[in-house]
């Protein structure tokens, strides 16, 4: 959370009338977001997916996460929602990344898997 997210919750707190509808609106905004994010993932969700090793692959990565301690999250490798291409939501298109290479990340795709580095995908433009 950014600083002047952080300043308007106090304020809001405090009785600031003009906080407080700053601070509804991004929580309007956030859910909005996760509400179309969730619309497109089950869109992109062939018939023919595999919903057991897809549901794996989530489970493995809170397990890491309770294990190491580091937040991981699963990364559709081509990107739902991507600027130039679109991926499905299946097991073969997914793959866990901790969380601070997956925002870096973003819906980045490099159909060149040669240019990774540090065992993760490339990150360059």
């Amino acid at each position: 959370m950014r600083q002047f997210e952080k300043n308007d919750i106090e304020k809001a707190a405090a009785g600031d009338v003009h906080a407080q509808l700053r601070v509804q609106r991004r929580k309007e905004v956030l859910q909005f977001e996760a509400w179309t994010r969730r619309i497109r993932v089950q869109r992109a969700i062939p018939a023919w997916a595999n919903k057991t090793a897809i549901a794996a692959i989530y489970e493995e990565a809170t397990r890491l996460t309770k294990e190491t301690g580091i937040p991981h999250q699963v990364d559709h490798i081509i990107p739902i929602h991507g600027k130039n291409v679109c991926g499905l939501h299946v097991e073969h298109n997914l793959q866990i990344l901790t969380k601070t290479l997956n925002l870096k990340k973003r819906t980045h795709f490099d159909p060149d898997p040669s240019t990774e580095r540090d065992g993760g995908p490339s990150l360059t433009p």
